[in-house]
């Protein structure tokens, strides 16, 4: 009699428990809920366009986690931008380099200021030592520097003795170059010249499930990952569904822990019940 009601509650919970244990694999079949986005999908390491801007996309990756699935999911997206804005600015009264000489800049205090020019910086002592007339060195009174005639021993200041340096004027809207670029001469005040040119740069933003990003339109999206086949790169107009999805999908797996939770109890309940089954009977 042992033996049989053991037997009758062995067949019971181990029915239990592979019921359960079926209803999981097909309820994520059938009934898991799937995400609705209408976005573009990249393949892993491959291009795409969104907008009319290209998009590489790097090895997806999973960071963290020891490996053991408990990462996160990453991977960068990367474009170029073919007309980026760059700017510079050159101070007034800096030394700067046009056409391989040495200039100084020269802005008028006034108001309105629209030009600039570049003063030829001038080698004093190279203009010494070819005029035989003077001495090779200054001499210098009062803070003045002085040249020094050599056959009476004459004093001339320095400003009155050198030739006008060479001057180049510039004004906004022309073009000037600028650290090996054709820059255009933007704005300039008193204080300084602002420049601006445009040259390709390359642009990059990490892609996390759900996170969001600006791109190159400007736009806001997030990303949906496929594990590491692919990603959705989705307008950020749709994460309110996305986040709604994500909430369902975590109810949903509350219910199937509880039925491998069923499975499992009834498994051992089954074990148990077959064990008990072949105790020895007293008497």
């Amino acid at each position: 009699m042992q033996r049989r009601a053991a037997a009758i509650y062995f067949v019971f919970f181990l029915v239990v428990g592979a019921g359960a244990y079926a209803y999981i694999g097909v309820a994520e079949q059938t009934h898991q809920p799937q995400f609705q986005l209408d976005g573009t999908t990249i393949e892993n390491e491959s291009t795409a366009t969104i907008g009319e801007t290209q998009y590489q996309l790097s090895a997806i990756t999973t960071s963290g986690g020891g490996g053991h699935g408990g990462g996160e999911t990453v991977a960068d997206l990367t474009w170029t931008n073919e007309s980026f804005l760059n700017t510079g600015t050159i101070e007034n009264n800096a030394t700067t380099t046009y056409q391989n000489d040495s200039y100084l800049v020269v802005i008028e205090n006034e108001s309105d200021v629209a030009e600039f020019d570049l003063q030829a910086q001038q080698n004093v002592t190279a203009i010494l030592q070819n005029d035989s007339a003077v001495e090779n060195t200054l001499a210098t009174k009062n803070g003045t520097d002085y040249v020094v005639y050599r056959d009476n021993n004459t004093l001339r200041p320095l400003s009155e003795y050198l030739p006008e340096p060479e001057t180049l004027t510039f004004a906004e809207g022309e073009t000037f170059p600028y650290e090996g670029n054709d820059a255009t001469i933007a704005n300039v005040t008193t204080s300084a010249v602002q420049l601006e040119w445009t040259a390709p740069k390359e642009n990059s933003v990490e892609l996390k499930e759900g996170q969001n990003v600006t791109l190159a339109d400007g736009q806001r999206y997030f990303a949906h990952f496929h594990h590491h086949e692919s990603v959705d790169v989705v307008s950020a107009d749709q994460y309110s569904s996305f986040v709604q999805t994500n909430n369902e999908r975590d109810a949903f797996q509350v219910r199937i822990n509880g039925l491998w939770g069923i499975s499992i109890i009834s498994g051992v309940a089954a074990v148990i019940m077959l064990s008990s089954a072949y105790l020895p009977v007293r008497g």
